[in-house]
């Protein structure tokens, strides 16, 4: 979540995973929701929209993290759907059962109530707000419409989840070729500081370390795949590179079988 303060009010950049997180958060900085004039939600995700509820103003987004959202109302994101999810997996995994009652329960809220951005982009949006220059801009790569905020003037980028910063990457929405060739562009941003979909505050080391975990995992899987090895082989090869130790590393093995099902799709890596 990034928060950038003007003249004329807050503007928001993602709204957490749900409206009593992005409430907290608020109130922890001495905000109220009329405080802030704008929402952007960079992607579509869950854990970057589920709070827009608490506001009543403006939400931008790419017209296909609109869609997504709008498909996933009917789908994945029904509340019905949800519970199921909860009574399937809440005996195996009762923590994540009970955090996902909270969210859609939402208490404070009257329940979930998944709000859709209401104004959209389809390449970028140049805007200034208080006096605040920042540019919207698409990229996709993590997820169809994902894009990322970059404030010239204060050299600050909001990256979103093309950067994850001190836990394993989630990429399986992604289109990892394209991620590959994006993380190489972000320098030429010049950004001094650059806001994380995950982590801390981070700079260009971060944006290499996450190219090189790709570039190794790729190469790798493309040795499994020329010695003819299976995709569960390939994932029980404990050579293939670490990106961050116990920090949601259920990812490394379904990563390297996520780069294995592309790779066996004919698709290239740029280098």
């Amino acid at each position: 979540v990034g928060l950038i303060r003007t003249a004329a009010g807050a503007v928001v950049v993602d709204t957490t995973s749900s409206p009593g997180d992005m409430r907290a958060l608020l109130e922890a900085v001495g905000l109220s929701p009329a405080d802030v004039v704008l929402v952007i939600n960079t992607h579509s995700h869950s854990d970057h929209t589920w709070g827009n509820q608490v506001f009543g103003g403006p939400i931008l987004a790419h017209e296909r993290c609109r869609a997504a959202m709008a498909a996933n109302q009917e789908g994945a994101w029904n509340l019905e759907t949800i519970r199921a999810a909860i009574a399937t997996r809440g005996t195996r995994e009762p923590q994540w059962a009970a955090e996902m009652r909270h969210k859609i329960d939402a208490p404070e809220e009257g329940g979930l109530e998944i709000t859709l951005p209401t104004e959209t982009l389809t390449d970028r949006r140049d805007l200034e707000v208080g006096g605040v220059r920042m540019q919207v801009i698409h990229l996709d790569a993590h997820s169809p419409g994902l894009c990322v905020v970059w404030l010239p003037d204060a050299g600050v980028l909001y990256a979103s989840d093309l950067i994850f910063e001190g836990r394993y990457p989630f990429i399986g929405d992604a289109d990892l070729p394209e991620l590959i060739s994006v993380l190489g562009r972000l320098p030429e941003y010049g950004a001094e500081t650059i806001v994380p979909g995950h982590g801390v505050l981070c700079g260009v080391a971060e944006i290499e370390a996450l190219q090189a975990y790709y570039h190794e995992t790729w190469a790798r899987t493309i040795d499994h795949l020329a010695q003819g090895h299976s995709a569960d082989e390939a994932a029980a090869d404990p050579e293939y590179p670490r990106y961050a130790e116990g920090a949601a590393e259920r990812y490394h093995e379904t990563n390297i079988r996520l780069v294995y099902e592309s790779l066996v799709g004919g698709e290239a890596c740029p280098l």
